[in-house]
């Protein structure tokens, strides 16, 4: 599932099986608009935030933006798909309502090792174009990777062994 952390930046948590279906969210480092908080979660609903920015999608050019879905997984509200495949007119009137963050701290080094080894493992078993991780951990993916295919499930099933112990991969639309 894809959830957003800061703007036009994904974060797909992957299980070792990939699941990017095509689920995006707003990202804020695990807070901020794309997410809600436990009352919002247990209430059913979206947060106010998160609801504002589908609303601005809705109104600014994409008036068939998804409902957001509920992860009991993680227990936040997600992007059905990603605000980043709006039209930019769209993403323009709405960059606003978007939390603003500073970058990512660097994750530590010995983790980040890690996801080199992971990065090359995937180029070696069938994804050629995987990149190698950014400073705070995270995949920048071109637009042919933003979609699961045959090739990266059977590499990221190859590679299982370097996943992280979660799991899962943090990704996000390369720049």
């Amino acid at each position: 599932m894809i959830q957003f952390s800061r703007p036009r930046r994904w974060v797909a948590l992957l299980s070792s099986g990939v699941t990017l279906a095509g689920a995006a969210a707003l990202a804020g480092c695990g807070s901020g608009a794309a997410s809600a908080g436990t009352a919002a979660a247990a209430s059913g609903t979206p947060d106010d935030a998160t609801m504002a920015i589908v609303t601005c999608y809705r109104t600014h050019g994409d008036p068939s933006f998804p409902d957001p879905v509920y992860d009991p997984g993680d227990g936040r509200w997600h992007f059905a798909v990603s605000p980043g495949s709006a039209p930019a007119s769209t993403q323009r009137a709405c960059q606003h309502l978007f939390p603003s963050s500073n970058a990512s701290p660097p994750v530590p080094q010995a983790q980040f090792q890690q996801l080199v080894r992971l990065a090359e493992c995937l180029r070696q078993h069938g994804v050629p174009n995987w990149p190698d991780p950014d400073p705070d951990g995270s995949f920048g993916l071109p637009p042919s990777l933003q979609h699961k295919s045959l090739n990266w499930v059977q590499a990221t099933r190859a590679c299982a062994r370097l996943m992280p112990s979660n799991g899962k991969l943090d990704v996000h639309a390369a720049a």
